[in-house]
């Protein structure tokens, strides 16, 4: 007559059985810090920051430009260009002076996402521009302002317009 425990040795089997291995992977698939919803929610919330970053650093590198009314583009802008214009060198500074912007800038961005493209700094360009504009509007409030807009000629014969606010 067979034992209790013997019975279930029989059917459990030992250590190394195909039971206690499929034990083992469910015990890790229920232990939160191995789920894949938790793996999943963590990867998603770097990604995130890694971006935020990356679009701080975008934004900063615009604003300094814009305020000092430096051109953003150079004559060659690829990898292996000695200048790549202000927008990129000034991106590689900020990222070589910023651990976590080293992280998450250039070869380690993914490469769709680096928010280096040309579309990317007319887009800040523009939100720079349409906050500004809000700002001056806000400040008019009701008050009441003018336009003078004045065009001459020059001497190559090309139009140019003034325009006062």
């Amino acid at each position: 007559m067979e034992k209790k425990g013997e019975r279930s040795d029989l059917y459990i089997g030992k250590s190394n059985s195909s039971h206690n291995a499929a034990r083992i992977k469910w015990e890790n698939l229920m232990n939160e810090k191995q789920n894949i919803m938790t793996l999943l929610s963590e990867q998603i919330v770097k990604s995130q920051s890694d971006y935020q970053t990356r679009l701080n650093a975008s934004i900063e590198c615009a604003y300094f430009l814009l305020h000092q009314r430096l051109s953003f583009r150079g004559h060659d802008e690829c990898e292996s260009s000695s200048n790549q214009g202000n927008y990129l060198e000034f991106l590689h500074f900020l990222s070589r002076n910023n651990k976590t912007n080293i992280r998450v800038t250039f070869s380690e961005a993914p490469g769709h996402n680096k928010l280096t493209s040309l579309n990317i700094q007319n887009d800040i360009t523009q939100a720079v521009a349409e906050e500004i504009t809000n700002v001056i509007i806000k400040d008019l409030d009701d008050s009441l302002f003018s336009f003078l807009i004045d065009e001459s000629r020059d001497i190559s014969i090309k139009e140019q317009m003034v325009i006062f606010l």
